[in-house]
């Protein structure tokens, strides 16, 4: 098992003093039993670090549907922060992270759980955080995502909140896919994961002083598609595993997520070459028995998504949203204005002409679209939006930068982040309101700190620590909230609390505009 010492959590998990007096160590009892968490005096938080929701994913569950923790405890100490799960990190700016390395293990399926102190006794509504990463990496224990901070704002306003993160399968033990995977049933699994802890979350957050009834599930970029998938699940079928989503820079009806099968297979039979696997009379069991490492490389550098299934995603979620079949819940959902930046930077894009501008439509929409669909979309950048349109939907951003990004290059930023992010918000906002179903959205336009104005501006990701609280810049490598500017920094922490705020009064009561959110 991963072990972290006290120290190391006082240093880098939460940043807090941590309480390790047994008078002090909160208890919760959960249907598998009693679990012994810590106290943390400077915030008056309990924390319960690492419960396992699922079986080890590991020997002949690998490749498998997540299965219950069988065996009960009498009691077991839910202090030390679990392993991530396997990943492939992704370069984007403003991404980075610092801190301790996180350990990584196929044994990853735990989730964190924090709440005020006071709450074990309470009813309080829950805040479930599914990470982002394309699917390709992510963890629970991320720094990033530290819950105390907006749980302490939660406190602090008279709304308190518990605050959960979880772990879930991505790359290729989460997603792989291909024709062999589909007729197993084995298809999604890290959605699948992420289902099983919002089961375990209903059977057992009552114990924490949680309401199962007024759960709230979060995510951003690929947390944010997932999200929006368990709207859409099973064509939406509603299980009552929450009563409203918060949908950061994704949603159910995101472009360019999902592979044809086409490309599943060939994913497939690329991964069985790497590991001898090709010849086997039963190909998944003979990649159950390979070493992780070996899987780990294979994975490598290719992408592993949610793709349809006939069961969870039993359809396109476009089809489903259109035809109503979605969860009935409300939405907090929204985009930043230059989302598609870091993807054109990242991606290392160069757009200089029509014939180049319209290459990555076609190639960005890989639907297999029609050429005059493709020129359609084409001719609404580059020949419908007239320049001074261009400069006001890009705020800081430049339209032209040479030699890196090319002349198109601000034509072709909104295009990507139109693609990816907001065109899916705006549709899925129009279905919410076509069955009168509450949804609000919001557009991040804050340039922060580490993005450089002319060329990322209010980009992918820039949004996470505004919402969380995290004004001190905690795991990331640059403090997006930090300034040389006495006012400017007044503004970025100003405009944290009140995003904190908006997302507290939404999860306390469906709508972001309480009085102690708007008085700021």
């Amino acid at each position: 098992m991963f072990k972290i010492s006290t120290q190391v959590l006082l240093l880098h998990f939460f940043a807090y003093t941590i309480a390790t007096s047994s008078t002090l160590s909160p208890t919760a009892n959960t249907t598998n039993g009693t679990l012994i968490g810590i106290h943390n005096t400077h915030y008056d938080q309990d924390f319960f670090l690492g419960i396992p929701y699922a079986e080890p994913p590991t020997g002949e569950l690998r490749f498998q549907r997540p299965k219950p923790v069988a065996q009960p405890w009498k009691q077991r100490n839910a202090t030390e922060i679990g392993p991530s799960c396997h990943s492939a990190p992704l370069s984007l700016p403003l991404f980075t992270q610092t801190g301790f390395p996180y350990e990584e293990s196929e044994d990853c399926l735990k989730l964190n759980v924090v709440r005020p102190a006071s709450a074990h006794n309470s009813s309080l509504p829950v805040l479930v955080f599914i990470y982002g990463g394309g699917f390709q990496e992510g963890n629970a224990a991320d720094q990033r995502y530290n819950m105390s901070f907006l749980v302490q704002e939660s406190v602090n306003v008279g709304s308190p909140i518990i605050g959960v993160t979880i772990n879930y399968r991505t790359t290729g033990f989460g997603f792989l896919a291909g024709s062999v995977v589909l007729k197993s049933g084995l298809a999604n699994l890290g959605m699948h994961d992420q289902r099983l802890a919002l089961g375990w979350i209903q059977d057992n957050i009552a114990s924490f002083g949680g309401d199962p009834s007024r759960v709230t599930i979060q995510g951003e970029s690929a947390g944010a598609i997932a999200v929006g998938y368990h709207f859409v699940a099973y064509k939406g079928r509603d299980d009552r595993l929450f009563r409203a989503g918060i949908a950061q820079s994704g949603g159910p009806a995101a472009v360019g997520v999902n592979l044809t099968l086409s490309d599943q297979n060939s994913l497939y039979n690329s991964v069985l070459n790497q590991t001898g696997c090709t010849h086997a009379n039963d190909t998944l069991k003979c990649l159950r028995g390979a070493p992780v490492e070996t899987l780990k490389a294979a994975f490598q550098g290719n992408w592993y998504v949610p793709v349809q299934d006939g069961d969870m995603i039993a359809e396109s979620p476009y089809v489903s949203l259109k035809e109503g079949r979605f969860v009935k819940r409300p939405l907090l959902s929204g985009a930043n204005t230059n989302e598609g930046t870091s993807f054109i930077t990242g991606e290392r894009v160069s757009v200089n002409t029509t014939t180049q501008f319209r290459t990555v439509v076609a190639g960005y929409l890989n639907q297999g679209l029609p050429s005059s669909t493709v020129d359609a979309v084409a001719a609404e950048y580059l020949d419908r939006m007239a320049p001074e349109d261009v400069q006001a939907s890009l705020g800081t951003v430049l339209p032209s930068l040479r030699p890196e990004n090319g002349l198109l290059y601000g034509r072709a930023s909104l295009f990507r982040g139109d693609q990816f992010f907001i065109a899916s918000r705006r549709f899925s906002a129009h279905m919410w309101a076509k069955h009168g179903i509450p949804n609000y959205s919001y557009r991040f336009d804050t340039v922060p700190n580490g993005a450089p104005p002319k060329t990322l501006g209010a980009t992918h990701y820039s949004d996470i620590p505004f919402v969380f609280g995290n004004v001190d810049g905690v795991g990331h490598e640059i403090n997006l909230l930090a300034s040389n500017s006495t006012r400017e920094r007044e503004e970025f922490v100003g405009l944290s609390r009140k995003m904190g705020r908006m997302w507290i009064s939404f999860i306390n009561e469906m709508q972001p505009n309480a009085d102690y959110a708007r008085s700021i």
